[in-house]
C-alpha cells in the first residue's frame, strides 16, 4: 500500500502548480498518510486496511490538488519579486533625483553643499567674472576649486568698499566621524605673475557633515594684475589653484 499513498500523493501534486509548493505537499500528505495509518493499525485494523482507510479519508485527491493549488497561488512568488525589483528601481531614481536635486535627505543642510555661487555675502557685486582651476589634498581633505570673481565689496563703518578677488572651494572627506577641516589651520598665501605676494583670509560659508564651502579672500591684490597663484597647505602637504580674471584689478 506504500505504492498507494505516492500514487495518492501524484494525483493531488499533479494539480499544484508551484515546484516548491509541489514538493512541500508532497511531503506533508505523505506524513499525514503514514500517521493516520499508524493510528488505525493501533487500534487493530489490518495493515493494508489501515493504508487504504487513510487514503480514503482523504477524499478526491483532484479535489484536493485543486484546493492547494488555489492556496499556493504561482503568481505570487513572481508578483513579489516583480514588486520587489519595482521598489528598488523607484528608490534607485528616487535617490538620484533628490542628489540631483538636492531634495529629501539631500537638502543642503544634511549632506550636500548649495551651488557654488559669488559674491560670497549678499552685499557685494560682482565686477568682473573668472576661472579657477587645481584640486588636491590638504591633511587628507579634498580641496576642489569652483569659481573665482572680481568683486566689489560692502562698504562698512569700518571697512570702505575695495574691489576683491574671491574665490570659492570646497573641502570635503568620506569619514563621517571626523570633523570638517578647520580653515584658522591651513596656511594660505597668493602671487601673482609680477612676484606680488600676500595673504589669504579664508572664510567658512556652509558646511555639511562631509563637506564645507570656503570662500578665499586676496588680500591687497596687485591692481593690473588678472592671474594670481594660490596655496593651501604647508610644504608636502600642498594645494596649488590658478585663478585668472577677465579684468585687471583696478586700484581701490
Amino acid at each position: 500500500m506504500e505504492d498507494g499513498f505516492h500514487s495518492y500523493c501524484d494525483k493531488v501534486c499533479s494539480l499544484i502548480r508551484r515546484p516548491s509548493a509541489r514538493e512541500a505537499a508532497r511531503k506533508e500528505l505523505l506524513a499525514h498518510l503514514e500517521d493516520h495509518a499508524a493510528v488505525l493499525e493501533e487500534r487493530g485494523i489490518p495493515a493494508d486496511q489501515a493504508r487504504q482507510q487513510a487514503v480514503e479519508s482523504m477524499g478526491d485527491p483532484y479535489e484536493l490538488g485543486r484546493q492547494l493549488d488555489r492556496c499556493h497561488d504561482p503568481l505570487l512568488p513572481w508578483l513579489s519579486r516583480l514588486l520587489a525589483v519595482s521598489a528598488c528601481v523607484l528608490f534607485f531614481f528616487g535617490f538620484m533625483i533628490g542628489l540631483i536635486h538636492t531634495t529629501g535627505c539631500f537638502r543642503h543642510e544634511n549632506f550636500l553643499l548649495p551651488a557654488s555661487s559669488l559674491p560670497c555675502w549678499p552685499m557685494e557685486t560682482v565686477l568682473a567674472g573668472g576661472s579657477v582651476n587645481g584640486a588636491g589634498k590638504v591633511g587628507g581633505y579634498t580641496i576642489r576649486a569652483h569659481e573665482a570673481a572680481l568683486v566689489q565689496t560692502d562698504d562698512t563703518p569700518s571697512t570702505p568698499a575695495h574691489p576683491e578677488v574671491q574665490i570659492s572651494v570646497t573641502i570635503s572627506h568620506w569619514q563621517p566621524w571626523l570633523d570638517n577641516l578647520y580653515h584658522a589651520y591651513v596656511p594660505a598665501v597668493w602671487h601673482d605673475l609680477a612676484g606680488g605676494s600676500g595673504t589669504v583670509n579664508i572664510v567658512e560659508t556652509n558646511s555639511t557633515l562631509l563637506a564645507s564651502r570656503w570662500c578665499l579672500h586676496l588680500e591687497d591684490a596687485t591692481p593690473g594684475s588678472r592671474r594670481f597663484s594660490i596655496t593651501l597647505g604647508r610644504p608636502g602637504d600642498q594645494c596649488i589653484l590658478n585663478v585668472f580674471l577677465d579684468e585687471e584689478v583696478p586700484s581701490s
